[in-house]
């Protein structure tokens, strides 16, 4: 028995911890399934930095219960703000690693402060490509509880690193 757990100890050191699986996005779908409003922000890094755009949503009273955004990371449909210190780099660039923010209105409206759930998951990560899929990320619940962004669909395409001329 002793000689079978070192053995499985052994198989398990040698394997080593599971690595994150990488997706290639090209925009990323936000449903707000619970009863609130929602904001719904995109962050990127850059250069080991961490940058905001914000999403044309964060505007007005935001995604009420039972809306979605679809927002395109090239930004081809007008549906970020550059938000971002940095200027235009607010924007992904193909191989940046991507992800949503949402922020939960609490009756404040759109505030960083607020309830706020990240998309950003250690088991998936997703990287902007022109030619990706579509994230697709949800929170329900309420303003309290079981609120937290959850993964619907990670749009298909397995990442292989940048190539300006891949086929996908």
């Amino acid at each position: 028995m002793r000689s079978l757990i070192l053995c499985l100890s052994f198989v398990f050191a040698v394997a080593g911890p599971a690595h994150a699986e990488k997706w290639a996005v090209k925009a990323i779908k936000y449903k707000n399934n619970g009863a609130y409003y929602a904001y719904f922000d995109i962050y990127s890094l850059y250069n080991g930095a961490k940058i905001q755009c914000q999403g044309k949503n964060t505007k007005g009273k935001g995604i009420k219960s039972g809306k979605s955004v679809t927002i395109q990371l090239d930004n081809s449909d007008g549906s970020l703000i550059d938000s971002d210190e940095y200027g235009d780099t607010c924007f992904p660039e193909p191989s940046n690693e991507v992800w949503g923010m949402v922020y939960i209105d609490r009756g404040s409206g759109y505030t960083g402060v607020a309830n706020k759930e990240s998309c950003r998951k250690d088991g998936a990560k997703f990287y902007y490509h022109p030619h990706g899929g579509t994230l697709v990320v949800q929170t329900k619940g309420t303003t309290e509880n079981n609120n937290r962004c959850t993964i619907v669909d990670k749009g298909g395409v397995r990442y292989r690193g940048y190539n300006p001329d891949s086929p996908y």
